[in-house]
């Protein structure tokens, strides 16, 4: 890895500018030099938004830099320079290569390609640290964040792992699920005739001619296969391992495809690229998987890669631009989508009878998932008590939350600060607002509402909206599913409410403080990931 940074000044900060590689199945792809006098030019008119430039030669990605100390902008930007895209490359054509490639591999060799990727990451420890370096220059999560998902990178890719994601995820029949991926196993199946042939029997002179299919066709047997298909996976950018993880996937299902890393989290995918560029450039896995950049919305790119048949799945994340705009484009394909979700915490009346601070520090750690940007955070909270009671425990939540400030201080963006103060001011300004401040801007807190919240407005930025129930159910109509995430206290009203909660379209109900928690071959927004990924095929 370290061998092709240096030779081709990859990943390596030159003047505020970093040179970005990208994956083309198989093939590592380094940008072209682009003089800084070009970059100054092609940015010229922009405005402190506008980020992107498409050259005929390049794609320019700029990103403003943040001061770690005064977690405000600093006014510098780091820019990206990166390969174009040609998008009729990126797409499969050639079914047989894939069948004798990548489609025939067993789960083993998957788990020794990930331990190779991964003795890759660990051999060039430098080159992680130096993306985690430019990441932190740009990265609007805090750095204690960063740095732990720079980490779970390696956790992602133990084989070990990986094979019980299989075995749980494409398990049926009570068989495991690496035996599907293997090739075809065998069914203790009882074949029935089809209706065409059972009416056959009417037929002159049909009577030897049809017994076979009366007594299950072909001996009776029946097979089934998980087939690896071709994907292309549209990630977001709320956490920095997600093209990691459609990365993960994409491998774990023996498939071809194309990961597009988001804005915010192109450098974890040159790392993989590099990885798999440097350990592993003839495996079936590497010579089939791409991982790049493009603005999304770009129709010269995403009209050829969303025309039917150009991939078997596209998965998307993101937010509610991004994912209806995919959907209306993907009509002839079949689509996964990690829609727009967001979390919720409901605290009983037992909270004030008990250690109220314990419950509090539960439900912050429950509002720091991922700074409050995944959909499993906990964003609105509903307390059984009084209005009074509401804000006394919303007063303790906000201290723990303050303790969060120091120990992993957060960046809020200038919109986000105007936002809370447009709220403070505005259709909230009759709620009781318990915030904490940096340097005298808005850092984190709590906002007490009896009346109703539109979501939309929420910044998503360490702010915990607080509603006072009278009984924890008449916080269940709140539900549907556009919530991922419930955490419940205490556990015995979780035990008895999970049902009504999961029932609303609710994808998982914990116990609040563990909404964070995460298993191999755990489901994600109500889906076996893998199981959707996969061609269930049979044959005899």
């Amino acid at each position: 890895m370290e061998k092709f940074c240096q030779q081709q000044r990859l990943l390596i900060e030159e003047d505020g500018l970093v040179r970005v590689p990208f994956l083309v199945k198989g093939q590592l792809v380094a940008p072209p030099e682009v003089s800084r006098a070009e970059i100054e030019a092609a940015f010229a008119e922009a405005s402190p938004g506008d980020n992107y430039r498409k050259l005929p030669q390049a794609q320019l990605l700029r990103e403003p830099v943040i001061d770690r100390q005064s977690m405000k902008y600093s006014g510098q930007y780091l820019v990206q320079v990166m390969p174009p895209i040609q998008p009729a490359a990126l797409i499969e054509s050639d079914f047989k290569r894939l069948v004798e490639g990548p489609y025939a591999l067993q789960v083993d060799q998957i788990t020794e390609y990930l331990q190779t990727i991964l003795r890759a990451m660990q051999a060039n420890s430098g080159t992680v640290e130096r993306a985690l370096g430019l990441c932190l220059q740009t990265a609007e999560h805090p750095e204690l964040l960063t740095r732990a998902a720079f980490a779970s990178f390696q956790v992602g890719l133990d084989p070990h792992s990986a094979r019980r994601m299989i075995d749980r995820e494409l398990s049926a029949w009570q068989i495991p699920g690496s035996q599907f991926l293997d090739g075809w196993v065998e069914l203790a199946a009882e074949a029935l005739p089809g209706m065409t042939a059972a009416l056959a029997s009417g037929l002159p002179g049909a009577g030897d001619l049809l017994q076979p299919h009366l007594t299950g066709g072909s001996g009776g047997k029946i097979s089934l296969r998980a087939m690896p298909t071709r994907q292309l996976h549209i990630t977001a950018g709320n956490a920095p391992e997600v093209p990691v993880v459609s990365a993960l996937r994409l491998i774990l299902s023996k498939s071809a495809g194309v990961v597009k890393s988001p804005y915010g989290a192109t450098l974890p995918g040159a790392l993989l690229c590099l990885a798999a560029a440097a350990a592993a450039p003839q495996h079936p896995l590497t010579q089939h998987l791409s991982i790049v950049y493009w603005q999304g919305g770009d129709e010269s790119i995403e009209g050829i890669l969303l025309a039917p048949g150009a991939f078997d799945r596209v998965v998307v994340w993101g937010a509610p631009e991004a994912v209806s705009s995919v959907q209306s484009r993907a009509l002839y394909t079949r689509l996964v989508s990690f829609n727009p979700r967001y979390g919720v915490s409901l605290i009983g009346r037992q909270a004030f009878a008990e250690d109220l601070d314990r419950v509090a520090f539960q439900a912050a750690l429950d509002v720091m998932i991922y700074n409050q940007k995944s959909c499993t955070a906990s964003h609105v909270q509903y307390v059984e008590g009084s209005p009074e009671q509401a804000a006394q425990y919303a007063e303790r939540l906000a201290e723990m939350l303050r303790r969060w400030d120091e120990l992993a201080p957060q960046f809020c963006a200038p919109a986000v600060r105007g936002q809370i103060k447009r709220m403070q001011r505005g259709k909230y300004a009759r709620a009781r607002w318990l915030t904490n401040t940096l340097q005298g801007e808005y850092s984190s807190g709590a906002v007490v509402l009896e009346g109703e919240f539109d979501l939309l407005d929420h910044p998503m930025s360490r702010l915990a909206v607080i509603r006072p129930v009278d009984d924890l159910r008449q916080a269940l109509p709140y539900l549907h599913q556009g919530v991922s995430m419930a955490g419940v206290y205490p556990a015995e009203r979780l035990q008895a409410l999970r049902d009504e909660i999961l029932g609303r379209g609710v994808s998982t109900a914990l116990p609040l403080g563990e909404c964070e928690r995460i298993f191999p071959g755990a489901p994600q927004d109500g889906m076996m990931t893998l199981n959707q990924l996969v061609d269930w095929k049979v044959s005899v």
